[in-house]
């Protein structure tokens, strides 16, 4: 597709000129589907929002909660019982001659049910030599109370608690 072009004015000959308007056409069509295309990405590309303007205070922070309560130990020893839940708040009971005092561990066990009544579990350590009856008097007697779970634990005394004047152990309790 062409169009010509005469003219000139003035005393020389006449130009005629055929100007090639296919590819001007073809440039315009690619230009109009660029705008076209652009024109839309533009549209995708920007988000309607809104702020929300409350007359409410922030809120306030969340306290974190407090870390889990040990679980209550009891330890058969040779010479008596240890009950506690920290190794440096754990009481003793010794014997009474050569026979264990039950009722005495049973006060402290129900003083210790009495101030965390939402747990459930007790562990039993028990020292090489001690009588396998002595166990299960003490789980008896933890189950009476009110401690339906029991974890039985054992291992040499230095396992669970460290000897009198001694360090605790890494990883020992």
């Amino acid at each position: 597709m062409g169009v010509s072009v005469e003219g000139g004015k003035g005393r020389g000959k006449g130009m005629m000129v055929d100007l090639n308007l296919v590819p001007f056409i073809d440039f315009m069509s690619c230009l109009i589907a660029f705008l076209m295309i652009a024109a839309v990405w533009t549209q995708i590309a920007s988000l309607d929002v809104e702020q929300n303007v409350s007359n409410e205070p922030p809120p306030i922070e969340e306290v974190p909660p407090e870390p889990p309560v040990p679980p209550l130990t009891i330890h058969v020893k040779a010479d008596g019982h240890w009950i506690g839940r920290k190794v440096e708040e754990g009481l003793q009971v010794p014997k009474s001659g050569e026979a264990y005092d039950y009722t005495k561990l049973e006060e402290l066990l129900v003083k210790d049910h009495e101030t965390f009544p939402a747990e459930e579990m007790v562990i039993i350590n028990t020292d090489d030599g001690v009588a396998y009856e002595e166990m299960i008097l003490v789980l008896d007697l933890s189950r009476k109370i009110g401690y339906p779970k029991t974890l039985l634990a054992g291992g040499p005394p230095s396992a669970a608690l460290p000897a009198e004047g001694a360090a605790p152990m890494p990883g020992g309790g």
